[in-house]
């Protein structure tokens, strides 16, 4: 009988045990998750202008044709208005102006995370390889050597480093996959209408060797984004980090013992800054794939002008067409001679 008793207590206060272990365990998990949804919405932005991306067009009696650009649109940066468009909402493949999406959502998180300019990253080896390989590579992941998210966004603004771009996306997001599910998330906060399969930009089979292809999508696929949406996402970029023009605007530098070189050819000492004499051109992004073609997000302001962004996509002659683009607005445009 006592033996019954005493069974019956030490089975009556290992259940209570139990169950407050259970309780606290999820308390803890749910001020975890809680944590990192409040961590998360200090990345998205839920900026709800309506004005950005409608249109404020050049009047039709001022032509301006771009015959080689198969997308096209300038936006005055400071109302977030369109004021030319070439098929702007058409989806497209964008190459490496896609980043900007990346160094966007990176960016938010380094302005709301004290010290975060010098935190380190973590690479591993498959974006090591990746790092040395001629086409896809660029900023090179020397083993043993550890990268902060300075290094890493200097890399990434200036010299376009895809594997830099994929090592931010994996600081954001902790994981590759969630980070592509934060790109889309952000592009629907902003109701836009575009496909992120990619941190970097490269298409699908040119992630595959590096483990970082998309399972389900063919070799060919990679983000789609319109024109209008592109130049959307370069608004935010300067309205939000408007620091990340002190790097865009940088020719060479010298990081952590490496040359990064921007291939902005508007920039000083490069083939075209004098299609854009007058206009102080400071960004913001190129890109190159076979599939996507020749793209350029660019963006410059006349002194007592507003900043101008403008859009080329797939464009053999981006540098001329950009050039023609930026000066035509600014002349016809009645937001940006405000």
């Amino acid at each position: 009988m006592h033996q019954n008793n005493w069974l019956h207590n030490v089975s009556y206060y290992f259940k209570h045990i139990l169950i407050a272990s259970l309780a606290l365990a999820c308390l803890i998990t749910v001020g975890s998750l809680a944590g990192h949804q409040i961590n998360a919405s200090t990345v998205y932005s839920y900026d709800n202008n309506q004005q950005v991306g409608s249109n404020d067009l050049i009047n039709n009696r001022h032509k301006l044709y771009l015959p080689h650009a198969s997308a096209a649109v300038a936006m005055d940066a400071q109302t977030g208005q369109i004021v030319y468009q070439k098929n702007d909402n058409q989806r497209r493949l964008i190459a490496s102006t896609g980043k900007l999406m990346t160094l966007y959502l990176a960016g938010r998180k380094i302005n709301n995370t004290p010290g975060a300019w010098n935190q380190n990253v973590a690479v591993n080896n498959g974006l090591r390889r990746m790092s040395y390989d001629g086409n896809d590579g660029g900023y090179h992941f020397i083993n043993g050597h550890h990268y902060n998210v300075g290094n890493l966004m200097k890399a990434g603004i200036i010299a376009s480093s895809n594997n830099a771009a994929i090592a931010l996306g994996q600081w954001v997001g902790h994981t590759n996959h969630h980070f592509l599910y934060m790109e889309n998330k952000q592009d629907r906060l902003w109701h836009l209408h575009d496909h992120f399969i990619s941190a970097s930009g490269l298409e699908n089979g040119d992630l595959k060797p590096w483990g970082y292809g998309v399972k389900g999508y063919g070799n060919a696929a990679g983000n789609e984004i319109s024109a209008k949406d592109l130049a959307v996402i370069a608004y935010h970029i300067i309205k939000d980090e408007p620091w990340f023009l002190k790097y865009s605007k940088i020719n060479d530098m010298h990081e952590d013992g490496q040359n990064l070189y921007n291939y902005n050819e508007f920039l000083p000492d490069r083939d075209y800054p004098y299609l854009v004499k007058g206009l102080h051109v400071d960004g913001l992004k190129t890109g190159w794939t076979p599939r996507a073609g020749y793209c350029f997000v660019g963006t410059a302001q006349m002194p007592g002008h507003h900043r101008i962004i403008t859009v080329v996509l797939h464009d053999d002659h981006q540098w001329h067409d950009s050039a023609k683009l930026m000066r035509y607005a600014y002349k016809y445009s009645k937001l940006l001679r405000n």
